[in-house]
């Protein structure tokens, strides 16, 4: 049986590695960490889950372009 691969399990591993922590600490993250792991696309994700990525994922959002944000790259792994 294939494995289909969440948007959790594309992200780059020093963003999932912040995420984890800030999960630990907080439930929004928690919450956030289970939602990636929920859905495959990028797009499936609301501008407000973008924004809680930045957040505790502890990333500056001025170093990204807007297709950074809008289609993931600067997130998921190549």
């Amino acid at each position: 049986m294939i494995k289909i691969k969440t948007i959790y399990d594309e992200l780059k591993p020093e963003y999932k590695t912040e995420l984890n922590a800030s999960a630990r600490k907080y439930s929004s993250a928690k919450r956030l960490k289970y939602t990636l792991m929920s859905k495959t696309i990028w797009q499936d994700l609301t501008m407000s889950e973008v924004s809680a990525m930045t957040t505790y994922c502890d990333v500056l959002t001025y170093k990204f372009s807007a297709q950074d944000i809008v289609y993931g790259k600067a997130f998921l792994k190549d």
